[in-house]
């Protein structure tokens, strides 16, 4: 699995990473059903977890990504976002839930909203090569929430973490094994010369 981002994005000056905000209207309740679920709970509900936990150094995580495939492919053909469904859930390094994540095919429906955020069209990247839409929710405390929509802010919780050594971690912006040969090598090279940074790298 690979997870990359434009350079621009992380460039020093670039634009801040968003501070947590007050409970937007409906997402206590949505946050009340997913907010703490241990993995095995998340397994019986269908979300299947890999066993990558996504996170940089000095960056932030995302962890681990547990995909409903069912309401993952509806929402995200469908160019839509079920407030109530995510079809990800963001597990820590404990494979507790920390936040949800909701994308969205560009069908050509244009900016999408939820929880009160514009979700903006976001580059691809290797897994879902076309533009999508994403928005990252994670959980704080007294029930503010950090929420990334924008197209140039990395979707990272900078106090969400992996257990070093853990696939998909590592140092200096890139993490796992080294560099596979073949077409993700260049694929990988293609994007670095288009000015995008290599965040995490690790075995499939």
């Amino acid at each position: 699995m690979v997870v990359v981002w434009p350079a621009a994005a992380l460039a020093q000056g670039g634009p801040p990473i968003p501070g947590p905000v007050d409970r937007p209207e409906g997402f206590a309740e949505v946050r009340a059903k997913y907010e703490g679920l241990s993995r095995d709970v998340v397994v019986e509900a269908g979300y299947e977890i890999p066993p990558e936990c996504v996170a940089v150094p000095g960056i932030g995580g995302m962890g681990y990504h547990a995909t409903h495939p069912e309401r993952y492919q509806e929402q995200f053909e469908a160019g839509e976002m079920d407030a109530e469904h995510p079809p990800i859930l963001l597990l820590d390094k404990d494979y507790v839930v920390r936040g949800l994540e909701w994308e969205a095919k560009d069908i050509g429906q244009g900016e999408l909203e939820l929880y009160g955020q514009t979700v903006e069209l976001q580059p691809g990247h290797p897994g879902v090569e076309e533009p999508h839409y994403m928005l990252h929710a994670y959980f704080r405390p007294d029930g503010k929430v950090l929420l990334i929509s924008s197209a140039s802010v990395p979707p990272f919780d900078p106090e969400l973490e992996c257990l070093p050594g853990m696939p998909g971690t590592g140092a200096g912006g890139m993490a796992g094994g080294g560099l596979p040969l073949g077409s993700t090598a260049a694929t990988l090279s293609l994007l670095m010369a288009s000015g995008y940074v290599v965040l995490a790298l690790c075995d499939a």
